[in-house]
């Protein structure tokens, strides 16, 4: 917020500076045209003709040229350049008309005023010329050289040795020769038909052309301050969207804040009765009836004195907004004084690990077709994680208390960023499983704490393996103690006994349906693909997901 009001008030200043400059630039052009330069313009009030000439200028009873009067003495010198100032020049007098319009301009100066007659010295001897080096000496006006002004008769010459200019003064019907650098007032001119030269032209258009620019360059600025200005506040609003704890407005319409009264009124006060099959260590999972009849798995989650409620229901947005038809949906949450709660979609068959080792009762034994549908739309959901959502998601925590199965024995997977909630000592007890074997867990989580999709990968083919055999990742045996699944697997999968792997409810006689020996040594080779120890060497889900659908239509033996 602060970066945004600096650049706002940089672009204040500079916007200041642009304002200032333009008024400067006006203030510039007023200066020129209506005498404010030391020159100091002034002509007779009476005959000013303001359309053709600008201010404090007259024109000639002709309407062709335009006079000023510059009342401020200068030499000869300055007094042209300050007249190409103007974009004219000292007046060159080509006629008698000219030459009185001249002579009534400088009327009130004793001394007289500069016009723009100049000596010349050239091969063919001295001469007089105009300073424009365009109008015409008119010999018929000016019979002869000018008088110079310390003479007291046309019999005076010249003296060449002279740098000598061109007067008018009142009372005499002649020019008078006077040394350049002496100082005078004098008159400039101008064609009506020249007014622009050397940018003192055109007032109107400058000052529309600074107007324009300035406004041109202001609008580009302010748009930039307001895009920039837009999508800062389009972030912050954004972040506060997800981060503010105070309101369930801000978390998604599907989904809502309850509070724990509500949460022990549903679960009939988490009563052991409502009590689902899950770990407990983590605080259990109830199920729970909402006053519209609808059913929900509430999960509760061990008391944290180190989450606050900001970053709980920050984490509980980004797991709400994953929608698949194989990811459990979540339905709500609840923060009270650190005890939390996450409310999920019910869903029928509970989770798998009941029915892979403990038949709920009235329940029958998953037979081939089932088991491989379990396994192809759970990768499907875990597929979903990796590649569709951006950036992807890691689940962490793929086993089989954590895929629940609907009425149609297909497959939910939850928990889905649950392991930011789990404690460190849960997660701990989780990698070092009985007999130290690794269990779900990747080696190179393990061992070097580093969690990629490709972890998800091993943790799969691990709950696979288990799913074809119906033992659990690590099981107690008389001979040896504690074995994992793949230290009893790997002799099996070397003397090529496929169907020994499978569980021994799928090969009983009560089921119909076994799968050949090709077919379980293809699903096998899977779960070795999925649990190289080299990251790399494992298959993307979706890889996984395309192989499973290919293996659930091969025939089986009935």
């Amino acid at each position: 917020m602060v970066l945004m009001e600096l650049k706002i008030s940089a672009m204040q200043l500079f916007l200041l500076l642009i304002s200032c400059a333009v008024l400067h630039l006006q203030a510039s052009v007023n200066t020129g045209f209506n005498g404010s330069d030391p020159g100091n313009v002034a002509a007779s009030g009476s005959q000013a003709s303001k359309a053709p000439c600008r201010a404090g200028w007259v024109s000639d009873p002709d309407k062709s040229k335009c006079f000023g009067y510059m009342r401020s003495p200068k030499s000869w010198n300055e007094s042209e350049a300050l007249c190409n100032r103007y974009g004219g020049h000292l007046a060159a007098l080509t006629s008698f008309q000219e030459l009185n319009f001249a002579l009534r301009l400088c009327g009130e100066v004793i001394n007289g005023c500069w016009v723009g007659g100049r000596g010349n010295n050239s091969t063919v001897g001295f001469g007089w010329k105009w300073s424009d080096n365009t109008s015409y000496w008119n010999e018929s006006i000016f019979h002869g050289a000018p008088v110079p002004s310390s003479c007291t008769n046309l019999s005076c010459h010249t003296n060449n040795s002279f740098d000598l200019c061109t007067l008018v003064t009142n009372g005499s019907t002649s020019l008078i020769s006077e040394r350049c650098n002496i100082s005078h007032a004098f008159i400039c001119m101008h064609d009506i038909g020249s007014i622009c030269h050397h940018m003192h032209c055109h007032k109107e258009y400058l000052i529309i052309l600074a107007v324009v620019s300035a406004l041109i360059l202001c609008t580009t600025l302010a748009v930039v301050v307001w895009l920039l200005a837009y999508k800062r506040s389009k972030k912050r609003r954004r972040s506060r969207k997800l981060s503010n704890p105070a309101a369930s407005a801000l978390v998604p319409p599907s989904w809502k804040v309850f509070t724990k009264e509500e949460l022990k009124s549903i679960t009939k006060n988490f009563s052991e009765g409502n009590r689902l099959v899950g770990d407990a260590k983590t605080g259990g999972t109830f199920s729970g009836l909402q006053p519209d009849g609808s059913r929900v798995a509430v999960k509760r989650l061990k008391r944290s004195s180190f989450q606050r409620k900001k970053e709980f229901y920050s984490e509980i947005g980004r797991v709400a907004r994953l929608h698949h038809p194989n990811l459990v949906a979540v339905k709500g949450c609840c923060y009270d004084h650190g005890d939390r709660y996450i409310v999920y979609e019910f869903i029928v068959n509970g989770p798998l690990d009941r029915w892979l080792h403990h038949i709920p009762r009235g329940g029958r034994s998953l037979d081939w077709a089932m088991r491989m549908k379990i396994a192809t739309t759970l990768a499907q959901g875990i597929a979903f994680l990796h590649d569709k959502v951006k950036p992807h998601v890691v689940h962490r925590d793929i086993r089989a208390s954590n895929v629940l199965l609907d009425e149609d024995f297909g497959a939910h997977l939850m928990g889905v960023g649950l392991s930011k909630f789990v404690p460190y000592e849960v997660m701990q007890e989780r990698t070092v499983m009985a007999g130290g074997t690794y269990g779900y867990l990747a080696p190179e989580f393990v061992y070097r704490n580093e969690l990629t999709t490709k972890s998800d990968v091993y943790s799969f083919g691990v709950l696979l393996l288990e799913i074809v055999s119906g033992r659990r990742p690590a099981q107690a045996v008389d001979s040896v103690g504690w074995q994992s699944i793949f230290e009893w697997a790997t002799p099996l999968v070397q003397a090529h006994r496929y169907p020994d792997l499978l569980d021994p409810h799928i090969s009983s006689s009560s089921c119909l349906d076994i799968p050949e020996a090709g077919v379980i040594q293809k699903v096998v080779d899977l779960v070795y693909a999925c649990t190289q120890h080299v990251p790399s060497m494992r298959p993307r889900m979706s890889h996984v997901v395309h192989q499973l659908q290919q293996l659930a239509q091969t025939p089986i033996v009935k």
